[in-house]
């Protein structure tokens, strides 16, 4: 008994040694007299009003966020109404300008419900025909709950600033009024388009937000920052002795730590949204001296990079957008938390302390996270919008500070499975993405999609991220770049199994002719048996590129190929064969109810109501070959179509929505060239395409294809530079036809004049033109028994091989290592060192006895043996000065 009280009395002790230690304010800030002017017109409007006044407006109920206007049907996702201090009971339609309520849509009506305290609290709001409510005081009160903790934050730093106690009394007030009301604040449910009401008991929502409006939102983070700043100012005593009450505490126990004992019911979380949760822990924790909840905030933190970042960096949602939001909430976290100490003798209960904290630089995955935000753009500075990725151009959304890339550069991201082919530099510059992710939250049904980027501009497009009613349209399969079959959307889950794509190759060490190519049956588990893509990026000059696009697809009865013009600029579509009305939409004689909010995916009858976006469709049957232009006023992408073996053709256009921005009743006004192909039957499919960007005047003179076996094809591409020989099969059987002789999987010969110019070789043992030939070392394959990790403790990143083969500079290449489920991963290669295939980065996964285990997202164990194979790859260009070669692996050229 004696030993028990004494370790609590030691307890007790460095508590109070802790608080006694905390050095106020724990947050200090420096202010130019440019910001402190700022600030004061901000809280010029709060310091007008009288302290009563100002309290009279703090609200003591529990408002809603999602509140719309029932006039008109601007904007999106009820997010049309705002507020001002200057008008505080009511609301005003920023698009058509209406105030509410008004005579017209009197909140007269109440819904009373009974708060955590016991008190009745009733909300007015107005109801239409439907019974659907608008509770315009209750977005008032959640406006100015938002407004006054911002504002006493504001005060807090001006009293800090200025020395000027009468900030401080006004952030105390406010500070107070919250205290009073928190815990009889109720948690509401507040999602767009639904109706609002209150959740009165745990498991909460996660639209359920007793602070905020929903889980992520319940700390007040401001509001502790503004007590950090003025608790030392004297107001908060001077308070307590006016209303008879330690203020402090009820601040302390009843708010702050009431937000904590809130979070606490949702358990720990690890969303985008997380890290405002885990800034409240580690403010609230240092402000009133508990490492406990600072300790947590670090738990959390580092949790939420060990599980919810792929090795390359990436997010695992995929988006872009949402890897801004994360990187940026935890930035704010890392600010929160650096420098930290823990009092002196304070061991956490994990066993941790921390002297001079700086989760920024300890963990190493954050500095790639950050980089990818640098990296992942189109030249002209735009995020590339990958899932729910706003694309924006031309709009409020876009960053002024983003600058347009000087180059761009051939990239992998093989965690998050998206890469990119990247050629030039300024207004020559050109990207062609293929995109094969999974889908874990904010995705779209978008595996193996296409977008490219030349001449300035965005040509085959994504629409990317929208809260309007057509986000149905926008997630869509047939919304993307890629291949819809019997008009079933790709899976957006791994109920049904992994759905992640695989990368079979990424071959990006010759600049002038690189591919890629990647797989995902798994979007449509139990229809593909084959759904693979790949695409290549070939120079043409030093201004001029065009891409190879060669889709294959094995399943299901129907087959639709997609494309998509621009999302940004007006475009016509110009076909070199027939075309016939075919009807309004893709559905003719269907009847279609089209969405009516972001939540609403519309009908057709059970047809996918999709096909209903795509518009004014004219149709060509039994096409054989074909051109297909988008033209912009001066730039354009001409598609090239061989090989169609009797398709159907459809051309015409649907919503671009990116132009609306977020303005629904614009969203019809903006249009963009969409085109299809569309097979049918049981036989497999294959869709050659060749995509020629253009600035007035186009280059390529002709394109034709033949098959190579049954799965091969062979590419002649006649342009102004000369005529480009492709072959791209599966296998490496010799091909031969007139002066070339290939054995391999992809080669590459440019002639002019009959003379070669160009030549290439991957996976393949020999490519040949005339006397010209060049050969290369196959493709390495062996088991991967063990890796090497720098963070394990190893001096370097590996696989360590079973057989390593003799090669020779292998820097560049991509070893795809595959594991027992069939899934990939593509690993930058360095060196090879005896059995050590050295790598440029953490391969991101474990050896296991059964296996391989991930280290990082989606932390799978998976059973069996993995595997890796190497291409080798050879490249020779022959000019009257001379002949310049490279060898990846294994490889010589030679003139017989």
């Amino acid at each position: 008994m004696s030993i028990r009280i004494l370790l609590i009395t030691i307890q007790i002790l460095i508590g109070v040694s802790a608080m006694q230690a905390i050095e106020r304010p724990v947050y200090r800030v420096s202010l130019t007299e440019k910001e402190v002017a700022r600030m004061k017109r901000r809280v010029r409007a709060v310091m007008a009003l009288s302290e009563a006044d100002m309290v009279a407006l703090i609200p003591d109920k529990t408002g809603f966020r999602f509140v719309g206007c029932p006039d008109c049907d601007a904007g999106a996702q009820e997010g049309q109404l705002r507020w001002s201090i200057k008008d505080p009971h009511r609301v005003q339609c920023r698009y058509c300008e209406m105030v509410f309520p008004n005579k017209a849509y009197p909140d007269d009506e109440m819904l009373a419900v009974v708060n955590p305290t016991g008190e009745r609290m009733t909300y007015p709001f107005w109801e239409d025909e439907t019974g659907f409510r608008y509770h315009f005081r209750a977005k008032a009160w959640r406006e100015a709950r938002v407004y006054f903790a911002a504002i006493a934050e504001d005060l807090g730093q001006l009293y800090q600033a200025t020395g000027d106690a009468t900030y401080a009394r006004r952030a105390a007030l406010i500070l107070d009024a919250f205290a009073r009301y928190y815990s009889g604040f109720l948690v509401s449910y507040d999602r767009p388009h639904e109706q609002k009401g209150f959740v009165f008991e745990p498991p909460y929502p996660n639209n359920g937000g007793k602070w905020g409006r929903w889980r992520h939102d319940e700390m007040p983070t401001n509001l502790v920052r503004a007590y950090d700043a003025i608790y030392t100012s004297g107001e908060l005593e001077r308070l307590s002795d006016a209303v008879g009450i330690d203020v402090k505490k009820r601040i302390e126990d009843d708010f702050f730590r009431g937000a904590i004992r809130q979070d606490r019911y949702h358990g720990i979380l690890y969303t985008n949204a997380s890290p405002h949760i885990y800034r409240g822990y580690a403010v609230i924790g240092r402000v009133l001296g508990d490492p406990e909840l600072v300790h947590e905030a670090v738990r959390r933190s580092i949790g939420l990079f060990e599980s919810q970042f792929y090795a390359d960096g990436f997010w695992h949602e995929g988006s872009l957008g949402y890897q801004r939001m994360t990187m940026a909430g935890m930035q704010v976290v890392f600010d929160a938390l650096k420098g930290y100490s823990d009092p002196l003798g304070y061991v956490s209960d994990d066993g941790v302390r921390y002297d001079n904290l700086d989760l920024e630089r300890d963990i190493a995955i954050v500095r790639k996270a950050n980089h990818l935000l640098d990296i992942c753009r189109y030249p002209d500075g735009r995020w590339i919008p990958m899932h729910d990725a706003w694309a924006y151009r031309d709009s409020r959304r876009v960053d002024p500070n983003v600058k347009p890339l000087e180059q761009s550069h051939s990239t992998l991201l093989p965690g998050v499975g998206h890469a990119w082919l990247g050629r030039g530099k300024g207004e020559h510059q050109v990207q062609v993405h293929l995109h094969f992710s999974g889908a874990y939250g904010h995705a779209h049904a978008d595996n193996l999609n296409l977008m490219l980027f030349a001449k300035g501009q965005e040509l085959l497009s994504d629409v990317g991220y929208t809260h309007t009613r057509y986000r149905s349209w926008a997630t869509s399969t047939l919304c993307h770049n890629t291949v819809l079959i019997d008009e079933v959307e790709q899976e957006r889950s791994n109920r049904k199994g992994i759905i992640d794509g695989s990368l079979l190759a990424f071959e990006a060490t010759y600049p002038p002719v690189q591919w890629v190519e990647a797989s995902g049956e798994g979007v449509y588990p139990g229809l593909a048996e084959e759904y693979r893509r790949l695409v290549m990026l070939v120079n043409v000059g030093r201004e001029d590129h065009y891409v190879v696009d060669l889709f294959r697809v094995r399943g299901g009865d129907q087959r639709d190929w997609v494309m998509h013009g621009s999302a940004d600029d007006d475009m016509r579509t110009e076909a070199n064969v027939p075309l016939q009305n075919y009807g309004e939409n893709l559905l003719p004689g269907v009847k279609v109810r089209f969405p009516e909010h972001e939540r609403d995916r519309g009908d057709a009858e059970g047809r996918n109501v999709s096909l209903a976006f795509f518009q004014n469709v004219l149709h060509s049957d039994r096409v054989q070959d074909a051109r297909v232009t988008f033209q912009g006023d001066d730039v354009a992408v001409r598609i090239h179509l061989v090989g169609l073996k009797d398709s159907d053709l459809f051309v015409g256009d649907a919503p671009s929505v990116r132009r609306a921005d977020e303005d629904e009743p614009l969203l019809d006004q903006f249009r963009m060239p969409m085109l299809m192909v569309r097979q049918k039957g049981r036989a497999p499919s294959r869709f050659m395409a060749v995509h020629e960007p253009f600035r007035d005047k186009a280059f390529i003179d002709s394109v034709e294809m033949e098959d190579v076996g049954e799965r091969g094809v062979y590419l002649k591409v006649r342009h102004r530079g000369g005529t480009d020989h492709i072959v791209l099969q599966p296998g490496i059987d010799v091909f031969h036809r007139g002066d070339l002789t290939f054995q391999g999987e992809v080669g590459f010969v440019r002639e002019q004049d009959g003379e070669a110019q160009v030549m290439g070789l991957w996976g393949g043992e020999k490519a040949q033109w005339k006397t010209v030939q060049l050969t290369g070392g196959g493709i390495y394959t062996g088991r991967v028994t063990d890796v090497l990790r720098i963070e394990d403790g190893a001096p370097y990143h590996a696989l360590v091989v079973n057989g390593a083969p003799e090669m020779g500079d292998i820097d560049g290449a991509v070893a795809v290592v595959t594991f027992g489920d069939g899934t990939t991963r593509g690993l930058r290669v360095q060196r090879l060192e005896g059995e050590h295939v050295i790598l440029q980065d953490d391969p991101g996964f474990r050896i296991t006895n059964a296996g391989m285990a991930h280290c990082f997202f989606p932390l799978r164990e998976i059973e069996g043996t993995v595997q890796f194979q190497i291409r080798t790859s050879a490249f020779v260009t022959i000019r009257d000065e001379g002949v310049e070669q490279r060898v990846i692996g294994s490889g010589n050229f030679e003139v017989k």
